[in-house]
């Protein structure tokens, strides 16, 4: 179980219409970290703790608020697992 305080890697989706640059500044004032804009296909990735993801939520524009899964493949030269 991750720490209460531990940043999770987030894919923020915006509602149709969102103006992307705005919304990323507005996630980005709520406490949203390593922000980038996906404007293309309305979705901002970032990383926050649990409780700025909570309150991320509730931010106009914003359709939904989602953990990104992470992979570690290792480096080029390490043996296959």
């Amino acid at each position: 179980m991750p720490k209460q305080d531990a940043l999770t890697d987030l894919a923020i989706t915006l509602k149709p219409g969102t103006d992307a640059q705005a919304a990323a500044a507005r996630l980005r004032q709520a406490g949203l970290q390593s922000v980038e804009v996906l404007d293309a296909i309305g979705v901002v990735t970032g990383r926050a703790d649990a409780a700025t993801a909570k309150r991320l939520r509730g931010l106009p524009g914003v359709a939904d608020v989602a953990s990104t899964p992470s992979a570690d493949v290792g480096p080029p030269d390490a043996p296959i697992s």
